[in-house]
């Protein structure tokens, strides 16, 4: 990682950071803006506030949001004076829940409310009323004569009366639960969006249930709270869609609910799941009867909905119990913190709900006020969890696959060094890592990065970690590795106080997190192989491929050097270390491009039958070596083929005539500098030519005219 990429860290990390500012300040202000905290003003219109010193009964003096007609028997007669002054704007807009009532001015009947028995009963909830008003009926008497809807004259609430437009009254009431309904319509934004992902999820996804069965659970929730914060009414003003929101998505919450939570245990025991199924199919049927059978009104039907949820919880607590102890006899870990939180968020907002609803809290609008947010906690932290266990998931690869995909690396390349550096692609991408890499012991005792596969993104570091000392660096790892087989590195930080030699190797490089394993053969270390910066929470599952595929890097990399050592067996001229006769064979069938233009040399030793019989087979040796050397400095090591006892070839990968003049001289001076003799014969292919056999008879004919001028007047064409 260079500079460039820490810098875009940085800057990224900072706008990041701006970017969680801004939204919290945003939440921060929707949470505390006047408008939300008392929406009378501003972009309501101007509401006027209307509640107070209205007459009950003609006597007692009340303040209209603390009203209840249950307090007076079921029915009561409520009124006040309007304004001294009214616009032709104006409106008296208000609130009630299960009341029915008339409203008139100086005796006028002027509006009614009433609605007929829908399919939850005579309850229909909340509605929203604006009656007409005009400048005439300034300071003149209405009067609201409302009663209960319910037979037992239990509920029927009239608040919020305010004075000004209807679009203002739509506001205040929006900007009064602006925070309920951003909360609510999130939860059911994230349910919907969950649902999406399980549809385009292949079938063979893991987590597929927990991800459906946790949208079914947002989605129940943020409908079921969006409908509780009225905005659905106050937009449709539809009473039956409302009515039975309310009151079926409760009960179709618990089974989804119970089939997530049973698709993160391990004991994975049904019993459970179809105790739920039986209590919701008791809890609905018991209501369908009583609503339909004996016709109950279900807004009296909440004690045997209070009874589902106690035995539901129940029985999910117990496949809480049954599964911690499946998971303390098998030693299985799982981290449910989050969720443990949200659980306890979700539970302890139930109780408030209740204690607010038995103590007659009436400042509340809706039921469930303190649940809605235990319930967005529970479900955004069971989301957050969820995704910390896919992602866990992903980077926790099964060993028996992941192990079986490697070895079909290892043995489906007959060259090592393809099955090693495809094994090395699969094991960064897979593990999520930045880098793959072996680092191999050289002759001299340091260590060299021999292998590197990197992400897209990642700077390859392979050309600059060479020789590394074994001294004060890889032995501190050496000696780990005597201890636990392996290093896992979380900090690199923190790592520095162990090995200040190591630190300042990899700190530079940018790797943060780290897993490394050596590479072990014949009983003896021969290098180390690992991958940076892999997911912390995936280090531990990481670390055991490691060790398991330890000896298979070892064996490949011996196989390598095995396979080198046949190889130039084959294709290498034992004396002079420069390509053989089979070799330059392959070389013209498959690699050479005739389309790109190339230099042939051709080049024999002069004298070298005369320096055997005169002075030996070693000074002999010698000429040999020393042409070969020379070809070799000039045109390169992979260039240069032995095809004869005193006889070379070369190709030199040139672009232009020029640089292969200058190629030839520098081969004729390091000939003089070493005092040898060679009838030299050159070609060169500007435009290429598919007919290299015609250049390599054109070089040879040159070479012994070459040859030819050396030993004219001789008589002897090999003499001295």
């Amino acid at each position: 990682m260079d500079n460039t990429d820490i810098e875009y860290l940085r800057t990224r990390r900072i706008y990041t950071a701006v970017f969680h500012i801004a939204l919290f300040s945003l939440f921060l202000y929707l949470l505390f803006s006047p408008e939300t905290q008392n929406p009378v003003g501003g972009r309501s219109g101007h509401m006027r506030d209307f509640s107070e010193d209205w007459t009950v009964n003609g006597a007692a003096s009340v303040n209209l949001d603390q009203f209840a007609a249950a307090d007076y028997g079921g029915s009561a007669t409520l009124s006040r004076a309007l304004p001294e002054s009214l616009d032709w704007n104006d409106q008296l807009c208000f609130t009630t829940a299960n009341l029915r009532f008339t409203v008139s001015i100086d005796g006028v009947e002027v509006y009614s409310f009433d609605r007929p028995e829908n399919l939850t009963g005579k309850g229909y909830g909340i509605a929203y009323h604006s009656v007409n008003l005009s400048p005439e009926m300034a300071g003149k008497t209405v009067v609201i004569e409302g009663e209960s809807v319910f037979e037992n004259h239990k509920g029927g609430r009239l608040y919020q009366p305010l004075i000004g437009s209807d679009a203002g009254f739509r506001y205040f009431l929006a900007g009064r639960n602006l925070i309920s309904i951003l909360f609510s319509a999130g939860m059911l934004f994230v349910g919907v969006m969950l649902i999406l992902i399980y549809a385009f999820l292949p079938k063979k996804q893991r987590m597929r249930r927990e991800i459906v069965s946790l949208g079914a659970v947002a989605f129940i929730i943020g409908l079921w709270s969006t409908n509780d914060t009225g905005i659905l009414r106050l937009l449709t003003g539809n009473v039956v869609v409302d009515r039975v929101l309310d009151h079926a998505l409760l009960h179709l919450l618990i089974l989804p609910l119970a089939l997530y939570i049973s698709a993160n245990t391990k004991e994975r025991q049904t019993r459970y799941l179809r105790m739920i199924l039986a209590l919701t199919l008791l809890d609905i049927g018991c209501f369908l009867l009583l609503r339909y059978g004996f016709g109950l009104d279900m807004a009296w039907l909440s004690p045997i909905l209070a009874a589902y949820y106690v035995l539901s919880f129940t029985v999910l607590g117990a496949m809480f119990v049954s599964d911690s102890r499946y998971r303390r006899r098998n030693n299985i870990t799982v981290e449910r913190k989050l969720s443990n939180i949200g659980v306890a968020a979700m539970t302890v907002s139930i109780f408030l709900d209740v204690a607010v609803y038995f103590m007659g809290v009436r400042s509340m609008q809706g039921r469930g006020f303190f649940m809605r947010f235990g319930f967005v906690v529970f479900v955004a932290l069971i989301i957050i969890q969820t995704i910390r266990w896919w992602i866990t998931d992903r980077t926790s690869v099964n060993r028996d696959r992941f192990v079986n995909r490697i070895l079909q690396y290892a043995v489906s390349a007959s060259d090592p060094d393809t099955s090693i550096r495809a094994m090395l692609e699969y094991l960064c991408t897979e593990l999520h890592a930045d880098r793959a890499y072996i680092f191999e012991e050289m002759p001299d005792g340091t260590f060299d990065n021999t292998y590197e596969w990197c992400r897209e993104g990642v700077t390859a570091e392979i050309g600059n970690l060479k020789g590394l000392p074994y001294e004060g660096v890889v032995d501190t790892w050496y000696n780990e590795y005597k201890k636990s087989n392996n290093i896992l590195i979380y900090d690199i930080e923190e790592y520095r106080s162990v090995s200040e030699g190591m630190y300042n190797v990899l700190k530079p490089q940018g790797i943060q997190t780290l897993v490394t394993g050596p590479m072990e053969a014949n009983g003896r270390y021969i290098g180390f192989f690992g991958v940076d910066n892999p997911p912390p929470d995936a280090m531990r599952e990481i670390s055991e491929i490691i060790r398991l595929l330890s000896f298979i890097f070892a064996q490949l990399v011996l196989h390598r050097d095995e396979q080198k050592r046949l190889m130039r067996y084959s294709y290498y001229d034992a004396m002079t270390g420069c390509r053989n006769r089979r070799a330059l064979e392959e070389f013209e069938k498959q690699r050479l491009d005739p389309a790109k233009p190339y230099g042939f040399v051709m080049c024999d030793i002069n004298g070298l039958k005369a320096a055997n019989d005169t002075l030996g087979h070693e000074a002999g040796d010698a000429m040999i070596v020393d042409v070969s050397q020379s070809l070799m400095k000039v045109f390169g090591a992979d260039n240069v083929y032995r095809t004869g006892g005193d006889e070379f070839v070369a190709y030199a990968q040139r672009e232009d005539p020029a640089a292969f003049e200058a190629d030839m001289a520098q081969l004729h001076a390091l000939l003089a500098e070493k005092k040898r003799s060679a009838a030299v014969g050159a070609v060169f292919r500007a435009n290429g030519d598919p007919d290299y056999k015609k250049a390599k008879s054109e070089a040879d004919a040159l070479m012994y005219e070459d040859k030819r001028k050396y030993y004219q007047g001789r008589n002897d064409r090999r003499g001295s």
